[in-house]
């Protein structure tokens, strides 16, 4: 009795809590914090403002180009006469002559064969593939986010099915010890206490492991050292709102971030097919120019000469390099056609997946709530019997291990409704408003 006594007492000691101290992260933060410090997002927004500056550059070629500048020289001359570069003058030999000049250019193309057009319909199209490019990776963040959150969440919650498990084995050795010391039942039932007791504690630390796990790799996920502690909020767990599955069907078909993602690469490749086509019209441009120059010899008086010349440029044969350029051109807009389609589909798909999903998850929550209730009745109604001697402990101990199933089962029904939830918003690209 003495021996069973302290085996009871130095389980009871025994830490079983080993978690972080910290302010716990709520969903938003934890999303947020991630957007910040995971590289694909910060890789595509970098995409984005390159994507931009590709705009800019397009619409600058509508523009004339502009260029200036400016040069200084001095001669020295020992022989012969020479001819001033700047001015055109010649110089006797044995003098030392200083001239300076500067001047300005510009040049425009009034036609391109709709070239720049094309350019910048291709340049806006490469913008708004990256600007969906970055809501895919946002969104991607968000659900790996999400799942580590929740999964914090569900190891902490199954950590108070494994406390609660421990109470019950603890409830059980007593009932055994107080059986034993009454002559009422034998030891090997104490023993049989002790054991599942033991093993209900290493069920908890492995489950303390995890939960360490877990917070450990949420911490990488928001750019932070250690482990980070989740916010267990109660707004999460509200499982009671509707949702229109044709009308999100409708939307993930038209504007989920990977469907915009595939349209936008179409209009650019159709963009560049029309930029491609631009080469069999000619090219008709315009340049100016002004210059001054002026030397020592005539006091620096400037010299001003002028331009403007009208250039027109058609290549009429190239070796049929144009007509590759096109076929390839058009071969990918089919290509990218396709593939539109494709992820079209493979998001309905998705969605459909993911609402049924969602709700089998929503009626496991009830029935399995349903089982932890009934189970738990029944913990009680056989712990009496026991005490009473009508049942054997294997027999208790079976009932306490369904028990720990259906709560254990009640936990992953909660946490499978969020994830599936999660993924409906990464598919969407925007959180769900219940």
């Amino acid at each position: 009795m003495r021996r069973l006594g302290l085996l009871f007492l130095i389980g009871v000691t025994i830490p079983l809590s080993l978690s972080a101290q910290q302010r716990p992260l709520t969903l938003a933060e934890a999303i947020a914090m991630a957007a910040r410090v995971n590289p694909t997002v910060v890789q595509a927004r970098g995409g984005v403002r390159t994507a931009g500056a590709g705009v800019l550059a397009a619409k600058g070629a509508f523009l004339p180009d502009l260029s200036a500048n400016a040069s200084g020289s001095r001669t020295i001359s020992d022989g012969s006469s020479f001819v001033d570069p700047a001015t055109g003058e010649t110089i006797s030999g044995g003098s030392t002559s200083q001239s300076v000049s500067f001047g300005a250019s510009s040049r425009i193309d009034l036609f391109t064969g709709f070239r720049r057009t094309a350019d910048l319909g291709a340049a806006n199209a490469t913008r708004d593939v990256n600007e969906a490019a970055l809501s895919v990776e946002e969104a991607a963040s968000a659900l790996a986010t999400s799942r580590q959150f929740y999964d914090v969440l569900a190891q902490g919650a199954l950590i108070g099915v494994r406390e609660a498990s421990i109470q019950r084995e603890e409830q059980k050795l007593l009932i055994a010890i107080a059986k034993l010391s009454t002559r009422s039942t034998t030891i090997s039932d104490s023993l049989d206490a002790v054991v599942s007791l033991a093993n209900a504690r290493l069920q908890l630390l492995t489950q303390q492991d995890l939960l360490a796990t877990a917070e450990a790799n949420l911490g990488r996920l928001v750019g932070r050292d250690g482990r980070v502690q989740a916010a267990d909020d109660s707004s999460l767990y509200r499982f009671d709102f509707l949702l229109d599955s044709a009308a999100l069907l409708r939307e993930a078909a038209t504007s989920a971030p990977e469907v915009a993602r595939a349209e936008a690469q179409a209009r650019t490749t159709r963009a560049q097919l029309s930029a491609s086509k631009s080469t069999y019209w000619p090219t008709l441009s315009l340049s100016a120019n002004t210059s001054f120059s002026g030397s020592q010899q005539r006091n620096y008086d400037l010299f001003n000469q002028r331009s403007l010349s009208l250039g027109l440029t058609w290549p009429l044969f190239n070796r049929f390099s144009r007509e590759q350029q096109v076929v390839q051109r058009k071969v990918e807009l089919e290509t990218n056609l396709a593939r539109t389609e494709d992820t079209r589909r493979n998001v309905l798909a998705r969605m459909a997946s993911q609402l049924s999903a969602l709700r089998t998850a929503r009626e496991r929550i009830d029935v399995t709530q349903i089982g932890v209730e009934a189970a738990r009745a029944n913990v009680l109604v056989q712990q009496e019997r026991y005490r009473l001697g009508s049942i054997s402990i294997l027999d208790l101990g079976q009932v306490q291990d369904r028990l720990d199933q259906a709560e254990e089962a009640a936990v992953n029904a909660r946490f499978d409704f969020l994830r599936a939830k999660a993924e409906i918003e990464a598919i969407l690209g925007r959180p769900l408003q219940p």
